[in-house]
């Protein structure tokens, strides 16, 4: 059977384990699947291992197979943390897999203390393995805004945490020959522009991806990064998951997009908790609204299977007794860190100028971040679910009428009200096949994005506040509920969410992946003197994030900033047939 199918027919079995995201082996098939499926590893390529409050912390992201190398396509989804000697986490980011490729970035605020830290990488499958597979990068934070510095400061002045500036011919080179690297000048003035020419080291070479970093050399004992070589002498063609019965609860990869755990908690302790109905849907978007149905332990699992740019959303339960509930999510994996061995930065009063200095530079920086931003991607808009509308009324085009019900009454065909037999208005549409309508089944309704399942609240609704009114006349199946046509609501402002206050029904803020960005290059041109006058104090000259070998030669192109010294070009990444690509080379600006 393959693999993937028999992922997908395990996540429409599995029960969720409470809200721990995790979910309950629940046959030998299960058990099956399990044990076939192969693990993965995580390797991060980032930008330095020391960094000063107010510089951003910059990764690329490859999620490998362990027994072949090769990317996986397994999980949509790695986490990535910061975190600190006590093991409590500076940040937490979700990053988007695409083919086992993902990337980030993260400001330094002025709040994180000087210390040593450990950056993580894992998918939620990793949590499953037998040994402990999380990618593990040391950094160290200087934040000289802080008046206690007791973490990283020398305890003596023989501690010496300088090393001088090497000669350039001097500058060790590592090269495995993946790559071809040639650089037009190794020795440069401020502000020149860098022509970095990379290809395949042979013809025949299989193609790869390779971030690529361009960044000043610290005066500063630290920590080494992990290459993509070292990453591979390691270990972990031979890891396996965890051995597990019928009964166990296990990690699920997220193999189509995030997935979203919660549960459902009862008022009353002998009101049911399996079979009810709990719908998502996003605020401002018409587009995708989901409906599951809760398991044995009242657990729900929504998959997050298009791109977002919205991080709020509304997560409501369905149904006459939707009252008596309140929802609890699981928003993170919840497991236990490992004892991590902190690399022990040291820094002495003789920096005190140089860390003063680059501090000055980066405040300079930041303070014109507006005329260099980075660009983030837009994703494209997805189709909805339900096709396009049968018909719709643009409400500015019609006479406009106080309430929603009159307007329906005067201005919307092929929709009407009805009482049910609760004695409540609902609204009605016409079906296409007069033999599929069962005016028993409601329509869905949509306002703004949200399911609203009070009709009596919508119909009394200002519709003056309404811009347009659409519906869809087919009948629809979500989940385990049915209904007759789709009943679409779209506000003049948008901000229909903003009066929504009901117990059963929770706004929640989620943790969204990082936005897909392309990072800003500093250009200088004779013709455009646009920042000819605008100081230039970086010390990142180039970060390039997933790019692709190809069969002719990739060129990049940047500029030195106002800082002299030694740059160093670290390329790191995989050939598609797993082999490490690490290069090394320097640059020195006088």
């Amino acid at each position: 059977m393959d693999i993937r199918f028999l992922l997908y027919s395990m996540l429409l079995f599995w029960s969720s384990l409470q809200a721990q995201r995790q979910s309950i082996l629940k046959t030998v098939e299960d058990l099956a699947g399990y044990d076939k499926v192969s693990q993965e590893k995580v390797f991060i390529h980032y930008n330095a291992t020391v960094l000063l409050a107010g510089e951003y912390l910059y990764y690329s992201l490859y999620c490998l197979n362990v027994h072949n190398d090769h990317l996986s396509d397994i999980s949509k989804v790695a986490y990535v943390e910061l975190i600190d000697e006590s093991n409590k986490a500076v940040f937490k980011h979700k990053v988007k897999l695409e083919n086992g490729l993902g990337q980030g970035d993260f400001f330094l605020p002025v709040s994180v203390p000087s210390g040593n830290y450990k950056l993580i990488g894992y998918t939620q499958w990793m949590l499953n393995a037998k040994k402990n597979l999380l990618f593990q990068g040391d950094l160290s934070i200087i934040n000289p805004y802080q008046v206690n510095q007791k973490a990283i400061l020398a305890e003596n002045e023989s501690d010496d945490s300088i090393v001088t500036s090497i000669p350039l011919k001097r500058i060790e080179r590592k090269n495995n020959k993946k790559l071809n690297v040639n650089i037009d000048k190794q020795i440069l003035n401020k502000r020149n522009l860098v022509v970095l020419t990379i290809s395949e080291a042979f013809s025949g070479m299989k193609k790869g991806n390779y971030s690529v970093s361009v960044r000043k050399k610290k005066h500063f004992v630290s920590s080494e990064p992990l290459s993509s070589d070292d990453f591979l002498i390691l270990d972990t063609k031979s890891v396996k998951n965890q051995s597990k019965s019928i009964k166990s609860s296990v990690f699920f990869p997220e193999m189509r997009g995030e997935l979203i755990y919660g549960r459902i908690i009862p008022q009353e302790p002998t009101l049911p908790i399996i079979d009810i109905d709990v719908a998502l849907s996003v605020p401002g978007r018409t587009d995708d609204v989901k409906i599951i149905a809760t398991d044995e332990n009242g657990s729900f699992i929504f998959n997050l299977d298009k791109n977002y740019e919205e991080n709020n959303f509304i997560i409501q339960i369905l149904g006459e007794n939707k009252n008596d509930y309140k929802i609890e999510l699981s928003l993170t994996p919840a497991f236990s860190y490992p004892n991590f061995d902190f690399y022990k930065f040291r820094i002495t009063e003789e920096l005190e100028d140089d860390i003063i200095q680059q501090s000055v530079y980066n405040q300079i920086e930041n303070s014109y971040f507006n005329v260099k931003p980075d660009t983030i991607q837009k994703y494209e808009s997805s189709v909805p679910f339900y096709g396009s509308p049968d018909e719709t009324f643009n409400l500015d085009e019609y006479t406009r009428f106080p309430t929603v019900k009159e307007t329906i009454i005067e201005v919307v065909n092929n929709v009407w009200t009805r009482t049910n037999k609760k004695g409540e208005k609902v609204f009605v549409i016409r079906g296409n096949n007069p033999t599929q309508e069962d005016y028993n089944f409601p329509p869905l309704v949509i306002v703004d994005g949200i399911v609203e399942q009070d009709h009596e609240y919508i119909l009394e609704y200002d519709a003056r506040k309404i811009q347009r009114i659409s519906f869809v006349r087919d009948r629809y199946f979500l989940g385990t509920k049915i209904f007759e046509g789709i009943l679409i609501f779209e506000t003049l402002k948008g901000d229909y969410v903003e009066g929504l206050n009901k117990g059963y029904l929770l706004q929640t803020t989620l943790s969204r992946p990082q936005a897909t960005k392309k990072y800003f290059t500093q250009q200088y041109d004779q013709n455009d003197t646009t920042y000819a006058h605008i100081p230039d104090y970086r010390n990142q000259l180039l970060w390039k994030p997933n790019n692709t070998t190809k069969e002719d030669n990739t060129i990049l192109k940047f500029f030195t900033s106002d800082v002299v010294g030694d740059f160093e070009i670290c390329i790191e990444g995989f050939t598609d047939d797993g082999k490490p690509i690490s290069i090394k080379e320097y640059i020195k600006v006088e």
